[in-house]
């Protein structure tokens, strides 16, 4: 009887062990994404000045179901956009129409202007009140980078060694195209497709360009244009805010995967809606696939490198 009970105590004994021994990998705790804490540098900001229709504009809701009440004028807009430059160590800033904010903050602000002639912008260079062409924006006109009409910009970039910023999708709220057609009703789906830079890439072979907004959803696409073209990065600014946190995190997976982390680069888009800022930071550091290395390279080092930072900082000392 006892060798029978013994027995029965062993095979109890293993069960309860074979038990255990599968239960455990449903104890460990999903891993914690790495917080960085390093400079920022934000490639795509606005400087609105007084009559913008936005101000005072409710943002649609995003793709996240989330919707944004904008600041109600100009002064409030760089007060809350400045405070946030401090808050997250954001220590330069491409900034378009960035005179209006350079007296305030001139060790942040690179100022960037586009829409504007060709001649304007060569003098805005001279006297040293312009460092970027953007934002390039003729998408919302309806007419692709390949136009003849924007090949002076490029040239003019090029010639003066400095980058450009240039706008596809998104463009405005989804539904935008409806919900304000007074403003987006030129733009069209059909006119997104970052293969239209391929022409001025092979053109002008020493332009710096990024793509704003990543070329989402063109991921294959963009993997494409960055493999044939070394000299051309992109930013994440407005899908690190408007489209879902898992889709803006898939997104970025593909092209890290596919071997161009050294390429990608934050932006917010801010515009009227400084709390933007708050989510694409946020929306960055919650991405627990990515080391705290190529946070970095996202965050800082990568767009450091395209700017040409390091050399300036090299020329100060």
């Amino acid at each position: 009887m006892n060798r029978f009970l013994s027995m029965i105590l062993i095979g109890s004994s293993i069960l309860m062990i074979g038990c255990r021994s599968t239960t455990e990998p449903d104890k460990k705790k999903s891993k914690e994404p790495i917080e960085y804490k390093g400079p920022i540098i934000d490639m795509h900001i606005h400087a609105f000045g007084e009559g913008n229709p936005l101000f005072g504009l409710t943002h649609p809701p995003t793709l996240r179901g989330e919707t944004y009440e904008g600041v109600s004028s100009p002064d409030e807009l760089k007060k809350e956009v400045l405070e946030r430059f401090t808050k997250y160590n954001i220590v330069k800033a491409v900034v378009t129409d960035g005179m209006r904010w350079y007296d305030d903050a001139p060790s942040t602000v690179l100022i960037a202007n586009a829409n504007q002639p060709v001649d304007s912008l060569r003098k805005q260079f001279e006297k040293g009140k312009l460092q970027v062409i953007g934002e390039m924006s003729p998408f919302y006109a309806g007419i692709t980078a390949d136009d003849p009409s924007q090949e002076p910009y490029f040239a003019l970039a090029e010639e003066l060694g400095i980058p450009v910023g240039f706008h596809i999708l998104p463009g405005g709220p989804n539904n935008g195209i409806h919900l304000m057609p007074e403003m987006l009703g030129g733009m069209r789906a059909y006119n997104a497709n970052p293969m239209q830079l391929e022409e001025v890439l092979v053109k002008y072979p020493n332009l710096k360009l990024y793509i704003m907004h990543g070329g989402w959803p063109y991921v294959d696409d963009v993997k494409a244009l960055l493999y044939a073209h070394s000299n051309l990065y992109v930013d994440i600014a407005v899908i690190n805010w408007v489209l879902p946190e898992e889709e803006l995190h898939r997104y970025l997976k593909a092209l890290i995967k596919s071997g161009f982390g050294d390429r990608i680069m934050y932006g917010s888009d801010q515009m009227v809606w400084p709390q933007t800022i708050d989510v694409g930071i946020k929306t960055i550091q919650s991405a627990d696939f990515l080391t705290l290395e190529q946070k970095e390279d996202i965050f800082y080092g990568n767009a450091s490198r395209f700017l040409n930072l390091e050399k300036e900082e090299e020329s100060e000392e």
